[in-house]
């Protein structure tokens, strides 16, 4: 098995599942990545960049030569919602998936799993639900983490016929890794900032990161060529979301869902603060996003795949009390 973003948070716990699996891992990766979560593995380190189609090739080259049409999975990604990260995002989600499809296009690979995001999706109607046959209509919202992830989902879908390739697209992740992630980090102002009084007006699609791994050796598995399946528990709107997470930490609930003029008038404050001090967290691209009603339907990948994911509930009570036992709460 031939992995790139294996030290990242949803990356390490498929490295671990694939490994208690008992499949051999080579993990292609820059030397400047976090290895240690990996550190009681066997892993087969390939140095490099995505960015380097050579080196990449090479690696993967390497891999073939040694086992006959490994899988591949591609999962590392730059996710950031910084005006300034914008032709990093580029270099590394497009040009570098680019280059993960033609190594594989050239190499003798079993199959590529392409791991992409709802974002890649789009944006569903208020109250309603969209699933893999929706057409990508998140361009007004100028995010470029979500441009990139469909340029790079169109790249690697768009090779089926010389590869066999498959996707998926996991919602906001929920779990506890070395590093919290921006899915969490609301835990922590809701636990110890000042009291939340008005959530975003959008929504979002769930998943723990447990079954996202599952649903990622799912389509591996089982898989049909060339589609893609969205990993989703269930969708909330993050009025809703927020106030189950006040409940399960014991804080004061919000009060409302932010009015669309609000948001609007927030967004467009961050965007004159952002000229003068890049913003890091909340973003003029992040709000914006935030604002989105990203609810999807995951029956593809439950019917197809025989995939299944814990209740968001039970997902978030745990992530809360593992956070606590660590003091990270």
């Amino acid at each position: 098995m031939f992995l790139t973003g294996a030290t990242g948070f949803v990356g390490v716990e498929l490295a671990r599942e694939l490994h208690a699996r008992g499949h051999e891992l080579y993990v292609f990766a820059r030397r400047s990545a976090d290895r240690a979560q990996l550190a009681g593995i066997p892993v087969r380190w390939r140095d490099g960049d995505l960015r380097d189609g050579a080196a990449l090739e090479a690696a993967l080259a390497d891999v073939c030569a040694r086992r006959r049409e490994p899988w591949v999975v591609h999962n590392a990604a730059v996710i950031s919602y910084r005006t300034r990260d914008r032709e990093l995002q580029r270099a590394a989600n497009v040009e570098g998936t680019r280059n993960v499809v033609e190594a594989c296009r050239r190499q003798r690979v079993g199959r590529l799993l392409h791991v992409s995001s709802v974002v890649a999706v789009g944006q569903a109607p208020a109250g309603g639900l969209i699933d893999e046959r929706a057409e990508y209509n998140l361009a007004p919202v100028r995010c470029d983490y979500a441009d990139t992830k469909r340029a790079a989902e169109e790249l690697a879908l768009g090779a089926a016929a010389d590869v066999d390739v498959v996707a998926v697209n996991p919602g906001a992740i929920f779990g506890v890794g070395a590093r919290v992630p921006n899915t969490l980090k609301f835990l922590q102002q809701l636990a110890h900032g000042p009291r939340l009084v008005f959530t975003p007006p959008g929504s979002l699609s769930v998943v723990g990161v447990r079954d996202v791994v599952l649903g990622c050796l799912a389509a591996l598995e089982r898989g049909r060529r060339g589609e893609r399946y969205l990993l989703v528990e269930s969708a909330w709107t993050a009025f809703d979301a927020f106030s189950l997470a006040a409940r399960l930490l014991g804080a004061p609930r919000p009060l409302a869902a932010a009015p669309r003029p609000l948001w609007s008038a927030l967004e467009l404050g961050l965007r004159g603060v952002d000229l003068l001090a890049p913003l890091e967290l909340l973003t003029p691209q992040s709000a914006r996003m935030l604002g989105v009603h990203f609810r999807c339907d995951s029956g593809k990948a439950r019917s197809e795949l025989g995939w299944s994911a814990e209740p968001f509930e039970s997902v978030l009570a745990d992530v809360i009390a593992r956070l606590r036992s660590r003091r990270a709460l």
